[in-house]
């Protein structure tokens, strides 16, 4: 089994820090059902996120204001969500808390946090690569420990 790992980033030009903050305690991540396609991709951000499967791995991001947490997605995408209309939440359970919240300087990738996305998959020729750049520094997990 190969673990499938996205980012997940809650605009902070779009969420308040309060509304992030109540989106970890409420355990619900949310995406526009309307946030478009990153360059070729077949799918939009909003369909990727609405299909992404139960199971999946995302870190949580602040637009590139820190790193939240490692969080596991436990359930459907409802589109009757509390945040409003158009959006989508969907329930989550925390795998791990960042150790830091320092905005991340390092190499610039479509999945990285300072790259314009706002749901986007690591491809699975790059997780090594994400782990030495995100998992590793910001929650002390390595794959290998896993048994992946």
């Amino acid at each position: 089994m190969k673990p499938a790992f996205w980012k997940l980033s809650h605009g902070s030009e779009i969420f308040t820090f309060p509304e992030l903050l109540k989106s970890i305690e409420d355990r619900l991540v949310y995406v526009h059902k309307d946030t478009g396609k990153k360059g070729q991709s077949a799918t939009t951000q909003g369909v990727d996120f609405a299909t992404a499967s139960i199971g999946d791995y995302f870190y949580l991001t602040y637009g590139n204001n820190g790193i939240y947490l490692l969080g596991q997605i436990t359930g459907p995408a409802n589109v009757f969500s509390t945040f409003g209309d158009g959006w989508l939440d969907r329930p989550y359970r925390i795998i791990a808390r960042s150790k830091n919240h320092h905005f991340y300087q390092g190499q610039e990738k479509w999945w990285s946090p300072n790259h314009n996305s706002t749901f986007v998959k690591v491809p699975d020729g790059e997780i090594k690569l994400f782990e030495e750049l995100i998992l590793i520094p910001y929650f002390d997990v390595k794959l290998k420990k896993y048994g992946f």
